[in-house]
């Protein structure tokens, strides 16, 4: 118990400390950015999916390559912007964005701020945009604000940087920016608040906030959810506004952002859902940024702490996973895992317009699987090599059942035990060994010899056998191939050399292979033998029953994990007082109990209990055994009676004898003379009949086999009748056979036994008629079976006695005295022989009417006789 509580330790530390380098490694790539390529990777991907539809009050107008060629180069005289701006007011505009730097005055052409001026005044809704930009590469930043007249005109400004990632796409902007504090909000936050469409403290400016120098302070960062690829939002051409080609429904309410799309003119930059080298205006970007923020959707980055913990907890999900699952399902795991990870950044993106980094969390939870996996195997490792060392420690009797038998004890069994006349061992190009009698090689050729190839130690061999007899050739063939086959060593495949993890496998492998062999080898022994064996742990539950115990427990077919220890005890019957829990109370007590008992099926059982203890598990155990002593008992009771008959039926008419010659001595000598002879001859006679009875019954009893032939029961019957025929005359008593010389009623059994039965059912017959009455014999055959009856009308035997006439030294009361005294071995002599010819003996009787034996044997067919 402490060594497995010790490697239980030794694996929730393992667990624990992959958990915590997960979480670290998880930690790392979140806070140091490393993974920032991949993360924009998958932003960009789910951008895909995830596209705006863009409104339809949002036009774009554009300065493009067709305006600069039909207005002139750039930049234009400020009455062309004064025309357009005219011109969007008169069809009806909403608003106008104009996503041009007014920073300067035209001083050649006053006349033209001046146009310009009076055309944002007469509009009242435009909006212009202020710039931060640098005076040269390191130098200091400054905010490029429209001049003044042109700021005043306008009804409000704004930022219009845009935030580039480190692949130069714009994916995000500040919507607050400005020089020491964030006071500019972007200029499609400007166009909304001053719209009333959205509120003034959704990005507050935050005044309270102190002045931070001269750097670019930024906050309020959000990613655009572009709503396609350039061209998305419906253009028109400057140089068309002017000439009046744009209808003006196109117009009409619409919200209008003026700005450079001509290459080379303005900022133009590659965004998600850009194609391949495909870029957008920056005056698109802005209308992508309105669109959004209008309808709410730009998407906001997850807190770091947030995005953190998220990280840190999908992360951990495979580690904490992998040790519940088996090692073929851990890479399905980790990639299940890596999929909710981006089901999750998915759904916040969807859902939320909250944008959470998955990478750290991807590579972490990737990372995991070859940790734990590197930490599991050592574990097992260690676990195969803490094993084998304890499997070596009881290995020996694994060894000796599994590895293979030398040569030497094969041959050494041949010469001792098997019967072989001469055997002869051959390998190729060596010199063959012999054993046993010297055979000519015409001998190794013949019906006796057996030839029995087989492999050991990597070398073919030849067997040969000669045999005493043919029959020994065939009864033992088996035996030769077993012991061939316990020497050959079984073929293993041992694997790459180099291989540690092989090696080790190969040990235990060796070693399951060991394992295997003791348990077949204890539950074939157990399974195969003649007493019952029963095997209950210390909570009373049965672990295991061989099917002799079950047999004799009467417990076929009864599933073991429903038996009970106090449920056995249910099947056996105890002499005297004791039950079958005080029995298991006195084992548990004492160790061991030893008794006699019967079981349901009547038969006489010796019951062994005891108690032994088989290590911490399965700890205590309680071993029965139950051996069948019926014919022990039946042994005992036989000789018992066979004492009782020689002191009584044996010695009482010897007795008798002597008496009578006592007698004589003292009497007169003349007639009485003959009645003393008579008299002897008569006890002499029946004592010479009782051993021969007994020696009859002895002998068919103890024969295992009698040799059986076709019979025909019409030559058994007459003979038999034959050797009674002159004791029926003396008693004067009629003999009648009836049979039916046309059927044919053969039978297959032994003469001698068959007609000795006959007899002793005629001189029962005989011996228990009234003198002058008749016996008849009645032969004949019905369907399978050969029937003979005989019938007397002698004294009859009563009903209660029928069931033991066959029994042993029984003899029913109202046998009519002294003269019809029997044994009581005639009777038991036929049912014997009649249950070995697989027949049956029925008696039908009638107290002072007399009595009817039937036999009935099986019947064959004699066409082929």
């Amino acid at each position: 118990m402490a060594n497995s509580g010790s490697e239980q330790k030794r694996y929730f530390v393992e667990h624990l400390s992959v958990l915590l380098v997960v979480a670290g490694l998880c930690v790392l790539l979140s806070i140091s950015g490393a993974l920032s390529f991949f993360n924009r990777y998958v932003y960009d991907s789910m951008m895909q999916w995830l596209p705006m539809e863009p409104s339809g009050d949002v036009l774009i107008v554009g300065i493009d390559e067709y305006s600069l060629r039909e207005i002139g180069r750039w930049p234009w005289d400020r009455r062309v912007h004064a025309q357009i701006i005219q011109q969007l007011e008169k069809q009806g505009a909403r608003a106008i964005l104009m996503d041009l730097i007014l920073s300067e005055p035209d001083r050649a052409r006053p006349e033209s701020d001046q146009a310009l001026v009076k055309a944002i005044q007469d509009a009242g809704s435009v909006y212009l945009p202020v710039h931060v930009e640098q005076l040269r590469s390191g130098g200091q930043l400054i905010e490029v604000l429209p001049h003044s007249f042109f700021a005043r005109a306008a009804k409000g400004l704004g930022h219009v940087d845009l935030e580039l990632d480190g692949d130069g796409v714009a994916r995000s902007v500040y919507m607050r920016s400005g020089i020491g504090q964030p006071w500019w909000p972007h200029i499609t936050q400007a166009l909304l608040e001053g719209e009333g469409l959205l509120s003034p403290d959704k990005y507050p400016a935050g005044e309270d906030e102190g002045f931070s120098g001269l750097a670019n302070v930024r906050k309020y960062q959000r990613y655009i959810p572009f709503a396609g690829p350039a061209g998305t939002y419906p253009q028109v051409s400057a140089v068309d506004l002017l000439e009046g080609r744009v209808p003006d429904q196109l117009v009409k309410d619409q919200f209008v952002l003026i700005g450079a799309t001509a290459a080379g003119l303005g900022d133009v930059l590659p965004t998600p859902l850009a194609g391949q080298g495909e870029l957008m205006a920056g005056v698109e970007i802005n209308a992508n940024i309105f669109d959004a923020l209008r309808r709410d959707k730009l998407i906001q980055a997850m807190g770091q702490v947030w995005a953190l913990v998220l990280g840190v907890l999908l992360a951990l999900l495979a580690p904490l996973c992998l040790p519940l699952v088996l090692p073929r399902w851990s890479i399905p795991v980790v990639i299940g895992f890596l999929g909710l990870t981006l089901a999750v950044c998915y759904g916040l993106l969807a859902l939320f317009n909250l944008w959470f980094p998955p990478a750290a969390a991807l590579l972490s939870a990737i990372v995991a699987y070859p940790l734990w996996t590197w930490r599991r195997l050592e574990y097992s490792m260690a676990y195969m090599r803490n094993a084998l060392a304890r499997l070596a420690e009881y290995s020996d009797l694994n060894r000796r059942l599994t590895e293979p038998a030398p040569m030497s004890r094969m041959l050494r069994m041949l010469d001792q035990v098997l019967p072989v006349r001469a055997w002869r061992l051959q390998t190729q190009g060596g010199a063959p060994v012999t054993g046993g009698e010297q055979l000519a090689p015409v001998d190794w050729r013949g019906q006796l010899a057996r030839r029995y190839p087989f492999r050991h130690e990597g070398r073919r061999y030849e067997l040969w056998v000669a045999w005493r007899q043919g029959l020994d050739a065939d009864t033992y063939d088996y035996w030769i191939r077993a012991m061939l086959s316990r020497t050959e060593a079984r073929g293993r495949n041992t694997g790459p050399r180099y291989e540690v993890i092989e090696k080790h496998v190969e040990k235990l492998r060796n070693e399951e292979q060991r394992q295997q062999a003791l348990t077949r080898f204890f539950q074939v022994g157990l399974a195969q033998m003649s007493e019952g064996v029963l095997i209950c742990d210390a909570c009373g539950g049965v672990v295991f029953i061989n099917p002799q115990a079950a047999y004799l427990l009467s417990l076929e077919g009864v599933g073991q994990d429903t038996l009970g220890l106090a449920d056995i005890g249910r099947e056996l019957e105890f002499g005297g007082d004791r039950h079958w829990i005080e029995l298991v109370q006195a084992v548990l007590a004492d160790g061991r109990v030893q008794k006699e008992c019967r079981n349901r099926r009547g038969m006489d059982l010796y019951l062994d209990m005891i108690l032994v203890h088989a290590g911490d598990q399965p700890g205590r155990m309680l071993i029965i055994s139950l051996k069948d002593i019926s014919d022990v008992k039946q042994a005992m009771r036989t000789r018992t009676e066979m004492l009782d008959f020689l002191s009584h039926d044996l010695r009482s008419p010897m007795v008798s004898v002597l008496a009578l010659i006592g007698k004589m001595r003292h009497g007169e000598d003349g007639e009485r003379l003959r009645d003393f002879l008579d008299n002897v001859e008569h006890y002499a006679q029946r004592n010479l009949n009782i051993a021969e009875q007994f020696l009859q019954l002895a002998r068919v009893e103890s024969e295992e086999a009698v040799e059986m032939i076709e019979q025909d029961m019409l030559d058994v019957v007459e003979s038999a009748i034959d050797q009674v025929q002159i004791q029926a005359q003396t008693r004067d008593i009629g003999l009648r056979f009836v049979y039916d010389q046309d059927v044919d009623v053969w039978v297959r059994g032994n003469n001698e036994l068959l007609e000795r039965l006959v007899v002793n059912l005629l001189t029962n017959a005989i011996k228990y008629s009234q003198e002058g009455g008749a016996v008849e014999v009645s032969l004949y055959a019905d369907q399978d079976k050969v029937l003979c009856q005989v019938r007397d009308s002698g004294v009859g035997i009563p009903e209660e006695f029928q069931d033991k006439l066959f029994e042993r030294f029984s003899r029913a009361s109202t046998s009519g005295g002294a003269r019809t005294r029997g044994a009581g071995l005639g009777l038991r002599f036929v049912k014997v022989v009649t249950e070995r010819h697989g027949g049956d003996i029925e008696v039908q009787s009638t107290p002072g009417e007399g009595s009817c034996f039937t036999l009935s044997l099986p019947r064959i067919q004699v066409d082929h006789l």
